[in-house]
């Protein structure tokens, strides 16, 4: 996913940089004009935000697993990489004890992760099936415009990224009676020591 970050803040560069800027390549001008460098980083923040939902990830630190650690690293290494996770507590109401949900968005902020929103749920959130859940729960965290929602097998290339200003221009066209809410189009997935193969994803 972080291949649609680099791949947007390509492209303002394409849009933004003068002439001479690009004649001296993309990656001169991120170590050498910090102004545009700093613009870049802004659209890019203004336009991407990653929401990763690992319901999980709670417990995990509360038991001290590391893969609770490499999550952590995951966002200390990408800035705009968000984790949401459920909170199971329990308290204490009119003296009996009742289990409470909540789900919570966690970012990376001086090493250690952060609670950015908490919002408290009606009940435990697995009641159906594990996958829509797991999204269900995240989804209050997400903002803009198109939402594009892949599994944790789906594998992308810069080049793929590079299609996703013209793929969200499909929404922008009325040729029936509504604008299209739903676009699908093709993914790479890999699953352990299976065959990669090819299937569609969906972007709302």
């Amino acid at each position: 996913m972080m291949y649609y970050r680099k791949a947007l803040k390509l492209q303002a560069f394409l849009d933004m940089a003068e002439d001479e800027d690009i004649l001296q390549g993309y990656d001169a001008i991120e170590r050498k004009n910090d102004t545009l460098s700093a613009q870049l980083e802004a659209m890019a923040d203004m336009k991407f935000i990653h929401v990763v939902s690992c319901q999980i990830y709670g417990l995990q630190k509360t038991t001290g697993d590391p893969q609770a650690q490499d999550i952590l690293n995951l966002m200390k290494r990408y800035p705009s990489l968000r984790v949401a996770y459920v909170e199971e507590k329990e308290e204490i109401t009119a003296d009996k004890p009742r289990k409470v949900y909540s789900s919570i968005l966690v970012k990376a902020v001086n090493g250690f992760d952060q609670e950015v929103y908490r919002v408290k749920l009606p009940g435990p959130p697995n009641i159906g099936e594990g996958k829509p859940e797991n999204q269900n729960h995240s989804i209050i965290f997400t903002r803009g415009e198109a939402l594009q929602t892949i599994d944790m097998n789906q594998d992308n290339y810069l080049e793929e990224a590079l299609k996703i200003r013209n793929i969200l221009q499909e929404f922008l066209k009325h040729s029936g009676r509504r604008p299209p809410t739903i676009l699908g189009m093709r993914e790479h997935i890999f699953t352990g020591r299976s065959a990669s193969k090819n299937c569609d994803y969906e972007t709302i």
